[in-house]
């Protein structure tokens, strides 16, 4: 069955639409359905049911720690997977143990992380320079699913956390799953991003919190970099001072 990625939008921003972050989670999808390259054109077609036996677990790993903030002043958030898994009765559900990080406040989480959508290029990506052209990759895209994370409600400022998630990946000439770092060298690289928010137990209390690899979805003033995430030093007493470039 076709779906298109607005059908995802109703899918998930209804999800998330009593949130104050809803309007960038919209924007979020409305940016995957008209990127602003042709070369990231989606196909309309939602893959989900071909990659369902795929295992993603690996893929959601960081490859590097993740680079988040929490609040409309940035504060920096450190998240940390400890476990990642795919569910043994539901293929659309992985599950997720971590750590979140604001200063010296430190909380436990478990959750999951639904696939809502599978989607595939209409043009491969091939690396800078097409370096990887002549690999024989199969296939290219992205996936799209929702989170929520439930910190531990016994310790100090915890909360749920919860959006969408972007994650990209292809397969090779032997069909085998990758995740996407073939353009790593370019100055747009990203993967693993996450559009959403934490809110306290009561719910008194919504604030955006999005994280993402080399990247941050929303960062406004906060990125700086060209080539690499760079943070303003307008932040560094937002946690970011460690990054500064010398």
């Amino acid at each position: 069955m076709i779906h298109s990625i607005k059908g995802l939008i109703l899918i998930i921003v209804l999800f998330i639409l009593n949130t104050t972050i809803g309007q960038q989670v919209q924007q979020w999808i409305d940016g995957l359905e008209n990127p602003k390259y042709p070369v990231d054109e989606l196909h309309e077609e939602n893959f989900k049911s071909k990659y369902l036996s795929y295992d993603f677990s690996t893929l959601l790993i960081p490859r590097q720690e993740f680079l988040g903030y929490i609040g409309s002043d940035y504060r920096r958030i450190r998240i940390y997977y400890t476990s990642v898994f795919k569910d043994t009765n539901n293929p659309e559900i992985y599950r997720i143990i971590g750590i979140s990080v604001v200063l010296d406040n430190v909380c436990d989480f478990q959750g999951t992380i639904t696939v809502e959508q599978v989607r595939e290029y209409k043009t491969m990506h091939f690396g800078v320079d097409d370096k990887y052209k002549n690999s024989g990759f199969k296939s290219q895209g992205l996936v799209i699913g929702k989170y929520e994370f439930r910190e531990d409600p016994g310790q100090y400022h915890s909360g749920i956390f919860s959006g969408i998630v972007t994650l990209y990946w292809y397969t090779d000439k032997y069909g085998i799953l990758h995740y996407d770092d073939l353009e790593f060298q370019s100055d747009r690289f990203k993967n693993n991003q996450y559009v959403g928010t934490w809110s306290d137990y009561g719910h008194e209390i919504t604030k955006p919190c999005n994280w993402g690899e080399y990247r941050i979805p929303f960062s406004g003033d906060l990125d700086i970099g060209s080539g690499f995430f760079s943070p303003n030093p307008k932040y560094f007493n937002m946690g970011w001072e460690d990054l500064k470039v010398e």
